[in-house]
Order: C-alpha cells, then sequence, then structure tokens
C-alpha cells in the first residue's frame, strides 16, 4: 500500500511537472548556524528537499549520504517543519537541531510550516520534493529510509544537470 501511494504521488508531480509555487522558492530561511537559504539560491541543479518535522530530523542524515553515493553531486535543501500552534523560540530551535542533526547537516527552520502547508505534506517522516534546475516539481516521496525508495528517489533525479 505504501508503495502504490508513493506512485501516485510520484505520477501526480511528475504528471503535472509543478513549479515551485515561487513564494516557497524566493522564501529564504535560517539554518541552525543561522545561515540564509533557499530554493532559489540552488537553481542551475537539481534539489531534493527533504521536509520533515523535528522528531524525523535524524533521519535526515541518512538519506542525504545514501543519496549523495547514488547521485553525486547532488544538492539537498533540509527543512524542518515546527509543529503548529507551539512558540517558536528561533534560539532554541536552532540548538535543538544543533544537537540533533549531524555537524555539516544544514537544517532550514521553518516556523511557519510554509513548505508543509505549500505541499500538503505529512511531516511525521520525511517528505522527499526532486525538482529539477528550474525549480519544477517532479517528483515526492514519504517514508523512513530504506535502500529500494532511496533507488526510487535516485531515479526520479534527472542527471543531465547534477554537477
Amino acid at each position: 500500500m505504501q508503495i502504490l501511494g508513493m506512485f501516485l504521488l510520484l505520477i501526480m508531480g511528475a504528471a503535472a511537472g509543478e513549479p515551485l509555487a515561487s513564494a516557497i522558492a524566493d522564501q529564504e530561511f535560517r539554518d541552525q548556524y543561522g545561515n540564509v537559504d533557499s530554493l532559489a539560491r540552488r537553481a542551475g541543479a537539481p534539489v531534493i528537499a527533504v521536509v520533515v518535522g523535528v522528531r524525523g530530523l535524524a533521519m535526515i542524515e541518512k538519506w542525504e549520504r545514501d543519496l549523495s553515493t547514488r547521485v553525486p553531486g547532488i544538492r539537498f535543501l533540509n527543512v524542518a517543519d515546527l509543529p503548529a500552534g507551539v512558540p517558536v523560540d528561533p534560539e532554541r530551535t536552532a540548538l535543538t537541531l544543533r544537537k540533533r542533526v549531524p555537524p555539516g547537516v544544514s537544517v532550514l527552520i521553518d516556523p511557519s510550516r510554509q513548505w508543509a502547508t505549500a505541499f500538503d505534506l505529512n511531516t511525521a517522516v520525511p517528505n522527499l520534493l526532486v525538482f529539477d534546475a528550474t525549480g519544477h516539481l517532479l517528483a515526492r516521496f514519504r517514508g523512513r529510509f530504506n535502500p529500494v525508495l532511496a533507488a526510487e528517489v535516485a531515479a526520479a533525479v534527472p542527471r543531465d544537470r547534477v554537477p
């Protein structure tokens, strides 16, 4: 059933060739180290955006490590979806991210759930959104890391523009 759901998400995204809402593409967020980033800043090459709730942050490293091997040069944009209705303290959130995420893995902090809302994501587990070099959404996947799903995600990345 999970594979069927992922397949349907892949078909919907690929068939529509969905462009990323410009408000999200240009929206800049800070990561746990204070650096600013956005999808627009990564234009020119395919990007995998990993959007997950704070409790699933530990899963980001497995995805990034595996997919970097399968698709050398792929760019990642990791986004922490913060819980709705909870007061957000940016410094405390950054500190939590620095504790839960390995050093060197940048995670953007999305306090108003813009990514989850724009793409109607349930962020209890990671959501992997594959964008082409122009910011068009090609495919959507959701789930904990496993090699079969990782192979499907890697296959959805266009190889012609990976550095």
